[in-house]
């Protein structure tokens, strides 16, 4: 197994996916987003200019697009989905992880977030969470890499899908924890996923 594999940025909850394989789910609204970009790879990654909201439509209330700063080393949201928003109380538009995110979970998103980038991975993740400034909720999400049209790293395209109850909102819930699954983009097979 190559160095790469044993370093995913040291979180003890992820794991890295089976080459040659892609990730498999049973909410279509995934398998869309997943094969629509696998579909407009050129290379490893997916050119932002590539991406077709009206091929998307059942997912774009659960997208966001994230553009890295390599001058901060952080990422900008530009786009997000209403559903997105909504879980998250606030508009991500124009929005660093840290100005949504607490202080440590902003730092972990940043991370993943350039391992997906600059890479580049897809991120399939699975969380579940609660705390005084985070409501109780649950999210699955898909995230993927992005290029500029010369090639160079965007930022990423994400799709998730939050599962929360506005009453348990309300009271305090510890973290209850994630996992994630990371695939080498350079390890993905060169046929489509499954529709």
């Amino acid at each position: 197994m190559d160095a790469r594999r044993n370093d995913i940025g040291g979180a003890a909850d992820g794991r890295i996916g089976p080459p040659g394989r892609w990730p498999s789910f049973s909410d279509p609204r995934f398998r869309l987003f997943l094969r629509h970009w696998a579909e407009r790879r050129v290379g490893l990654v997916v050119p932002r200019s590539a991406i077709d909201p009206a091929a998307l439509k059942p997912c774009l209330p659960y997208v966001y697009l994230m553009r890295y700063d390599p001058a901060f080393d952080t990422f900008i949201c530009t786009l997000s989905g209403e559903l997105v928003n909504q879980a998250w109380g606030t508009t991500l538009m124009g929005k660093r992880p840290h100005d949504f995110m607490p202080a440590s979970s902003a730092a972990l998103a940043n991370e993943i977030y350039r391992r997906i980038v600059l890479t580049p991975i897809l991120h399939v993740g699975h969380r579940h969470s609660g705390s005084p400034d985070v409501p109780v909720k649950a999210a699955e999400r898909l995230v993927a890499p992005l290029s500029d049209a010369d090639g160079r790293p965007y930022g990423l395209f994400g799709l998730s899908v939050y599962h929360f109850d506005p009453i348990a909102e309300a009271t305090y819930a510890p973290h209850v924890g994630s996992n994630f699954t990371e695939y080498f983009c350079a390890d993905l097979p060169a046929d489509l996923p499954p529709e």
